[in-house]
């Protein structure tokens, strides 16, 4: 989530500093959660992605469900 982070805060055109403004979360924690060294709560995260504009979705990692019948792939 890190990278996309910044990635959709960046095509928001928005600064950290405004970020923090829409969220109420420090513009030391947003660094911490682009950078990858914090992780963002299920509730923090729903809350970034509607002040950003992002589908919620997006913001979880979810590996896709299989078709019945067919095997999942584990990541090696």
């Amino acid at each position: 989530m890190a990278s996309r982070l910044r990635q959709w805060r960046e095509c928001a055109d928005l600064s950290l500093g405004e970020v923090g403004a829409l969220t109420g979360v420090s513009i030391a924690m947003l660094s911490r959660l682009e950078r990858g060294q914090r992780s963002a709560s299920p509730k923090l995260k729903v809350q970034m992605a509607r002040r950003l504009g992002v589908p919620i979705p997006e913001l979880f990692e979810v590996e896709p469900l299989a078709e019945e019948g067919e095997r999942v792939e584990s990541p090696a």
